[in-house]
């Protein structure tokens, strides 16, 4: 049986790197001898039966991970100086503990680039020896007969796999250590010539080939491991670039326009008299206005204010219109919005409007008609009128 796994000793500091010596010259590569005959390989033994696997234990917990510090704020970044020339690589100091990382400050200038040095001139290659001469080729010996293959031992039974001890658990992570300031780089030492290329020898007569062993028992496939933890999300991408704006759409239809006419006075209003824009008298020329467009009459309102009507007495407005600059008696157009009595200040009803719908054509001359069963409107009426163009 597999004992418990005991606790792991801490690691121990890495210790100092030693300086880099310089690289000191490449000798000169000898002349390669000649091959030497290969001798006859020998025949391979048979492969021995694969014992039993022992049964794996139980994993035991996992011990649980430490708490991972703050981050430090990162220092600030000073201003790039000129570089400087390469110095020594210093030695490596023990890694302390990550500090915090400091706010990131403003970067410095870049520092102009120096001139490079001239490349200097490529020494002459050394000459490539002789090539020596090929030593003769040795007569191939007869091949040995192939002996009869013996027969395959009996496999024994696999005996039980002993249990395996629990895992002890594992111990706490510990700090972690400051990064030593990395020291300058030492001086590259100069290459060495690269010596004369000796011959190349002749090549053994190749022996003859072993008889194949038995191959081994398939051992059983391990048990899959857990599956890794899925790492973070990355970072989201930088937002495309705007799409140009498409091509501005034809123009709709002109909507229907809404025009207003209001005519109101504060005189006197007799029974059939007309109304005008601050007016009013028997005459239709002196009290009409005129229509600027095409348009369609869609109402008309009308208040007699506090002009008293008995229970059945009427006060009515007419609109009438002329299409020949009123040389000739105006035309009714029978749209008429009439108030019905009782309006008094117990029971006020004073307006009423009617719906329409007219076709009139620009330039006509417009006014209204009012009508009364309950005498003079002393305190004058008004009226607005609707339309569409």
């Amino acid at each position: 049986m597999v004992g418990a796994t005991g606790a792991q000793g801490l690691v121990g500091a890495t210790g100092a790197q030693g300086l880099v010596g310089a690289t000191g010259a490449q000798g000169l590569v000898g002349a390669t001898g000649a091959q030497g005959l290969v001798g006859a390989t020998g025949a391979q033994g048979l492969v021995g039966a694969t014992g039993p696997q022992g049964l794996v234990g139980a994993t035991g917990a996992q011990g649980l991970v430490g708490a991972t510090g703050a981050q430090g704020l990162v220092g600030a970044t000073g201003a790039q100086g000129l570089v400087g020339a390469t110095g020594a690589q210093g030695l490596v100091g023990a890694t302390g503990p990550q500090g915090l990382v400091g706010a990131t400050g403003a970067q410095g200038l870049v520092g102009a680039t120096g001139a490079q040095g001239l490349v200097g001139a490529t020494g002459a290659q050394g000459l490539v020896g002789a090539t020596g001469p090929q030593g003769l080729v040795g007569a191939t010996g007869p091949q040995g007969l192939v002996g009869e293959t013996g027969s395959q031992g009996l496999v024994g039974e696999t005996g039980s796999q002993g249990v395996r001890g629990h895992t002890g658990s594992a111990g706490d992570i510990g700090p972690q250590g400051f990064r030593g300031g990395t020291g300058p780089q030492g001086e590259i030492g100069t290459t060495g010539a690269t010596g004369a290329h000796g011959s190349t020898g002749a090549t053994g007569v190749t022996g003859p080939q072993g008889v194949n062993g038995i191959t081994g028992a398939t051992g059983s496939q391990g048990v899959t491991g857990l599956q890794g933890v899925t790492g973070t999300t990355g970072a989201t991408g930088p937002q495309g670039v705007t799409g140009t704006t498409g091509v501005t759409g034809t123009t709709g239809p002109s909507g229907s326009g809404l025009m207003e006419i209001f005519l109101s006075t504060d005189q006197s209003i007799a029974n059939n008299d007309f109304l005008g824009p601050g007016t009013a008298s028997a005459s239709f020329v002196k009290n009409s206005l005129v229509v600027p467009e095409n348009a369609t009459i869609k109402s008309i309102t009308l208040n007699i204010r506090d002009h008293a009507l008995s229970a059945g007495q009427t006060a009515s407005a007419q609109i009438f219109t002329s299409s020949n600059c009123g040389f000739t008696a105006p035309i009714a157009t029978g749209v008429i919005a009439t108030v019905t009595g009782p309006n008094s200040s117990i029971t006020p009803n004073c307006c009423s409007t009617t719906s329409a719908n007219l076709t009139i054509n620009s330039c006509t001359l417009l006014s209204v008609q009012l009508t009364t069963t309950g005498g003079a409107f002393s305190n004058g009426v008004s009226v607005t009128i609707l339309l569409n163009t």
